[in-house]
This record gives C-alpha cells, structure tokens and sequence, in this order.
C-alpha cells in the first residue's frame, strides 16, 4: 500500500500538485497492491490545463493530491521534472497507460468498464478493443447523459460496479468532471480502481487522430490536438501563460 509519505517521496512538485514519479511496470505492481489489500484508489494524467486548475482551485488540487497516482501528461510536466533534477523520467499520457494495461489484461485476468462520451464512441471502442486485444474482458461500457455532475446517482453506478467488481473504471467525462466523478465514487468501491482518462476514449475509438509520435516526443500534441479542435484554443492560453511562467521561477530558483 501506497502511504501518504512515499507518495511524497516518490514525487515531484508542480506548484501544490504532487506529480508521481513511476514506470508503467511500477505503476501496476501500485495499483495491485492497492487491490490486493482491499484499498483501490483512482489514477490521474496531469497536463498543462489540469495543472492550471489544480492550482488555481484547492478542492480540485486535493482531489489530484489524493489520488492513487498522478501521472506527468505531456512534455510541460516533463520539463518541470527535469527542472527538479529527475532526468530519467518519461511522460505516460491516458492513452499510453490505457495501451500498457491492454496489452497485460488476458494474462492477467484485467477486467474493464468503460464509462463517458457518446454512444457512438463507447461502442467502437469495444469493438476495437476485443479485434486488437483477443480475449479481453470488457465488464460494461456505458455512454451516461450529458449532466451535470450533480445529476450522476454515485451510489447506484457504485452498487453497479461492486456487483460486476471490474478490475479498471475508465472514466471519459473530460476534466475535470471526470476526477470530480472518481473522488466521489473511489471511496464507495472495494475491488476497482477508477482513471480519468479523456480524450484516449476518442483515440482507441478512432474518431479523433492521435498526434504523430515524433510530435508526441518534441512536446507538439498539444498543438495537433488544437489544430483538430480549434474551438479549444481560448481555455488553453492561461494554462500556457502560467506554465511558461511557473518554468522560469523554477529555473530562477534551481540557479
């Protein structure tokens, strides 16, 4: 089990947010361990937007705070790492988490719930899931109506899920609903860990196009993402501004 000062220790810091540093394989062997003594928590991917929210609203900042683990999503937080000296570690977007437990899921015996986004979206990840993933077991995949989160029934989507006892909830309501949702919900479930995962809903089912690799890799997702939803634009320049601006007082202070 994960205690509060390890988390601490195995971490890094972006303004009040803990960001933990993890491989995938060690990431796993957390969230087992999490399962196995009866403690499932729910997981995080922290990027340039939700790295501005989080320290800009203390309620949302303690639900990144209190997570099982928290992600680096995007080459920004990758920066920030490096800034504080931690060299070797690599950024582990929703989608590239969501392929690693994929490809251990039938050796494992992994079951998935998928839960967000449109009906048509939910239904072709499944149908892409068990063509490239023979054997998967896909436990529920449900498109719940655009509301509020106030509208959502936490108690009987947790009842649901403590009857079907998935091993993954994939939460795809966007942030930062989505982590609102699994702080909500985490404490009511006994075998099943919840992750907040996004836009990858739309990646696996093919309606929106991931950026190129070495686009990945040189920090440009983010501006394929926008070039593809242009509407965004305006929510990601004070994210940016004060990224930028957090990147420079940690240069000042490391110097």
């Amino acid at each position: 089990m994960v205690t509060e000062a390890k988390r601490n220790e195995n971490s890094f810091r972006i303004g009040e947010v803990n960001v933990s540093m993890v491989s995938g394989p060690d990431a796993l062997a957390v969230i087992g361990e999490s399962i196995r003594v009866g403690k499932p928590g729910y997981l995080c991917f922290l990027e340039s937007r939700t790295a501005y929210m989080a320290n800009h609203d203390r309620e949302y900042g303690d639900i990144q705070n209190h997570s099982l683990l928290t992600f680096p999503d995007g080459i920004s937080m990758i920066w920030f790492a490096r800034r504080s000296g931690h060299h070797q570690l690599r950024k582990m977007s929703g989608k590239d988490f969501m392929d690693l437990v994929f490809s251990v899921s039938v050796r494992e015996g992994y079951s998935h719930y998928f839960f967000g986004s449109t009906p048509e979206t939910i239904s072709r990840i499944e149908k892409n899931l068990v063509a490239r993933y023979p054997g998967i077991q896909i436990a529920g995949i449900v498109s719940p109506p655009f509301q509020p989160l106030e509208a959502f029934d936490v108690d009987v989507l947790a009842e649901e899920l403590n009857r079907i006892r998935p091993t993954f909830f994939w939460c795809g309501l966007g942030a930062p609903k989505q982590e609102r949702l699994m702080a909500m919900l985490q404490p009511k479930l006994v075998a099943t860990v919840s992750a907040g995962v996004g836009l990858a809903f739309e990646y696996i089912a093919g309606t929106v196009t991931r950026a190129p690799v070495w686009m990945q890799r040189t920090g440009l997702e983010g501006v394929f993402r926008l070039m593809q939803q242009p509407r965004n634009v305006q929510r990601v320049v004070k994210p940016f501004l004060w990224i930028f601006k957090e990147l420079l007082l940690t240069r000042k202070i490391g110097t």
